[in-house]
């Protein structure tokens, strides 16, 4: 990975996190996609700023977004940018909910570099292969202790008996509930169901060079840059042992 990878991953994060404060301070549109869920001008107008940047600096490189057309010439391409331009973009909408911004750089080894960037709160998470999970510039050391994890509610009785205290309820969009397991608030999260890589890159890296793994709900490797932008469910931990339990609860629930 070249040097300065990280270094344009960061300016670029942080200019889009400026710009989506800029465009909620004086207002913005929204409609609801296909599927149900919403999308605002800031998600489009922030994905374009990411885009732009990225593949300016970096022509060889794929890019895979929430809000841009898939195009399958990234399958040949040996890395691949992934970006999610407002993560939660229900609470930021309604202004009542976490929200951030995450982009991964991904290679066949897997994430090489990662940013998430709460703008709102001033957190910028990221992280870089072999380099360690920091935190506005500091190092994370993984809180220890926490037996919560957020599950669906059918994995309830079997978390309990594993030692564990599930909760079924989050308001935190996915990348920051694994921000928050590599801090060590939560001590695993659970996600099931088909999961966007953009909603798992760069939340990826910082579990797991603060320690823990994710994976998909079998225990087996989660793979970037495939024809389906997406993982069949996910588990993450920071702790070995609460990783197996949290599987373990899934397979038989």
């Amino acid at each position: 990975m070249p040097g300065d990878d990280l270094d344009l991953l960061l300016t670029t994060i942080r200019e889009a996190g400026a710009l989506a404060l800029a465009m909620r301070a004086r207002g913005f549109g929204h409609k609801q996609k296909a599927d149900g869920t919403f999308v605002t001008d800031v998600d489009f107008a922030v994905d374009a700023l990411l885009k732009t940047q990225i593949t300016s600096a970096r022509p060889d490189d794929g890019w895979l977004s929430e809000e841009t057309p898939d195009n399958p010439q990234r399958l040949a391409k040996s890395r691949l940018w992934i970006a999610d331009p407002i993560d939660g973009t229900r609470g930021f909408l309604h202004g009542d909910g976490p929200w951030g911004i995450g982009m991964a750089l991904t290679n066949a080894r897997g994430v090489l570099c990662a940013a998430v960037f709460c703008p709102a709160d001033g957190r910028l998470y990221h992280a870089a292969l072999g380099k360690g999970a920091f935190l506005n510039g500091a190092p994370i050391v993984t809180k220890p202790g926490s037996r919560r994890v957020i599950a669906p509610r059918r994995f309830g009785t079997a978390l309990k008996a594993a030692g564990l205290a599930p909760e079924s309820h989050s308001s935190l969009p996915l990348l920051l509930r694994l921000a928050a397991v590599a801090e060590g608030d939560y001590a695993a999260a659970v996600s099931t169901g088909d999961k966007n890589d953009w909603d798992i890159a760069a939340g990826q890296l910082l579990v797991s060079e603060a320690g823990g793994s994710v994976t998909r709900l079998d225990g087996t490797a989660i793979i970037y840059n495939q024809p389906q932008p997406w993982q069949p469910g996910l588990v993450a931990a920071t702790d070995p042992a609460v990783h197996a339990a949290v599987r373990e609860a899934a397979r038989g629930s």
